[in-house]
């Protein structure tokens, strides 16, 4: 494995203001205690500027118990760091079984979930994710799709192919998922086209291993 480096200061401009860039990590484990309930790790560095600082001070205001391990100087922390990614951008959060790799408020929101519960979200954002649940508290697999839902007919038959029931919000022709969209989408540079959840998390790849992980964590 490469020496740990320091972040230039052109990675850190990108990855604090476009980090869907750096978001799909190759993921080699976990953060969990003990008793197998998901707990949050920062990985930040003291070099890091602008994004550290930024997820620093969102677990901050959240009063996130989360373990903050600063691997400048730190031997231990990068090795622990190398666990989870094949990566020298930071910060990296590990929440459970998610790893996300730069900063961006409702990505961290929603892996924290898993932690804090939906004290962790804005009363507008719980209104969203309400209709991600059921009558059960359980989580639905959502696609919300659109003109631009390119893998949507091949996700469907892998849903139908495994017994893995959904619901489908068109957002071209419902109201009231276009309003969510549009609360969910901006985050991640969407203007029109498709987002999958599973409860809480939003799935980047519309991966079908991914959605049955994310089923496991949080049924």
């Amino acid at each position: 494995m490469a020496k740990f480096i320091v972040l230039v200061a052109a990675i850190t401009f990108v990855n604090h203001y476009n980090p869907s860039l750096f978001t799909v990590m190759w993921q080699k484990g976990g953060a969990f205690n003990a008793s197998g309930s998901a707990k949050a790790i920062l990985f930040v560095h003291s070099e890091c500027g602008a994004p550290c600082d930024a997820a620093l001070d969102h677990l901050q205001s959240k009063s996130v118990n989360a373990e903050i391990i600063d691997v400048k100087n730190n031997a231990e922390g990068r090795k622990l760091l190398q666990q989870f990614v094949d990566t020298t951008t930071l910060p990296v959060l590990v929440v459970g079984h998610n790893i996300y790799n730069g900063f961006n408020i409702r990505s961290y929101n929603e892996f924290l979930y898993e932690v804090e519960g939906d004290n962790i979200f804005s009363w507008k954002d719980k209104r969203v994710y309400k209709e991600h649940f059921n009558e059960f508290n359980q989580p639905k697999v959502v696609i919300y799709s659109g003109r631009g839902c390119d893998n949507c007919d091949d996700l469907r038959d892998d849903f139908d192919s495994n017994g893995i029931e959904y619901i489908e919000w068109d957002i071209e022709k419902d109201n009231e998922a276009k309003t969510r969209y549009n609360i969910l989408a901006p985050a991640y540079n969407r203007s029109n086209g498709s987002l999958l959840y599973v409860g809480t998390r939003r799935i980047e790849q519309f991966d079908m291993g991914l959605v049955s992980q994310a089923i496991d964590d949080l049924m």
